[in-house]
């Protein structure tokens, strides 16, 4: 039986792994909120260059409505739009742009918001999609890589069940304080479209030019970036730890768990207070007394023994124990035990 430094060490490595991951993948969604923003940019400038009189348009200019060439060039966009929406798991936008294309009224301020809606609705496609591949393999190498870790720590196979990339699906798709991470992405959506809406409108009942209109519906593409950020940090460390529960529950082994507050360069007080103490996990509270505990927290556990377990030793496939040697590495037993 390895000794509970090792433990804490192994556990610190693993969660470190993970939320490497999620600080990556926050780097690129940050690339794609500025590629977003470059053509909503583009958009805004075009609007006021069409528009505008000595770099400024009023409200009642911005409401006026397309002539037939100006409605025609729109419908020309709205193919495109519809082209690149149609592989989108939520098919309302795809309507909405059918309902707007047969259209003979619209507004040159209601074309602006449906091309700037677009580089939204399309931005929050790919972070679901990128949320899904992200928690899915969180999920599955975290729970891989924990039994590992404890039949490696205590020299025996121990029984455990398979996931599959279905199961990891419907694991990260349940529900966590009222919602899932689905939820929350269309959610943060939908407020910022609400904002982009209101302050442009705003924008232009005030008579703001060009630079000022950008300027202000950038800070709400900012704002609406850093949530995206927190709300992947944070559905990442809850799944790590569901993950990491799962795997003490499958291994039969783990009766105990030690929290570790360790890896947070500002450890909130609530995980420090945490930090250390041993917990029975028939008695795991997410959110209490198992991380997350608050929004990007990255506090993690560990496997906690007292003395030596008492283990169910797995069997192979001709029914004999088997053993986990010290030096087998983490590649070695998935292609042996997993594969």
């Amino acid at each position: 039986m390895k000794s509970q430094e090792h433990w804490r060490k192994r556990s610190e490595e693993l969660g470190s792994r993970q939320f490497r991951k999620a600080d990556s993948y926050v780097n690129r969604l940050k690339k794609e909120y500025a590629k977003a923003w470059n053509s909503m940019q583009r958009d805004i400038e075009t609007f006021y260059m069409r528009f505008a009189d000595n770099n400024e348009i009023s409200y009642a200019e911005a409401k006026k409505l397309l002539d037939a060439g100006e409605l025609r060039e729109f419908r020309m966009t709205l193919e495109e739009f519809t082209a690149k929406a149609k592989d989108n798991a939520d098919h309302r936008w795809t309507k909405k742009l059918n309902n707007v294309y047969y259209r003979t009224r619209i507004s040159r301020l209601e074309a602006l918001q449906i091309q700037l809606r677009h580089q939204i609705e399309m931005l929050s496609e790919g972070t679901k999609r990128g949320t899904d591949g992200l928690l899915s393999d969180t999920y599955t190498d975290t729970y891989y890589r924990t039994l590992f870790e404890i039949q490696k720590g205590i020299g025996i196979g121990v029984t455990f069940a398979k996931i599959d990339s279905e199961a990891a699906g419907k694991i990260i798709s349940n529900k966590w304080l009222s919602a899932n991470y689905s939820d929350r992405i269309w959610a943060n959506k939908a407020k910022l479209i609400r904002e982009l809406d209101t302050n442009l409108a705003q924008s232009l009942i005030r008579g703001d030019n060009v630079n000022k209109t950008a300027r202000t519906l950038s800070e709400r593409m900012q704002v609406s970036f850093s949530n995206a950020a927190r709300l992947v940090q944070t559905e990442s460390a809850h799944i790590v730890s569901q993950a990491t529960y799962d795997s003490y529950r499958e291994s039969g082994v783990v009766e105990k768990y030690e929290f570790l507050a360790t890896l947070d360069r500002r450890t909130s007080k609530v995980c420090r207070h945490m930090d250390g103490k041993v917990f029975d996990l028939q008695d795991k509270k997410e959110g209490v007394n198992f991380p997350p505990l608050h929004p990007r927290c990255r506090s993690t556990t560990v496997a906690f023994f007292d003395d030596e377990a008492g283990v169910r030793a797995a069997k192979d496939k001709n029914g004999k124990t088997y053993y986990v040697p010290d030096d087998l590495n983490y590649e070695e037993w998935y292609k042996q035990f997993v594969e």
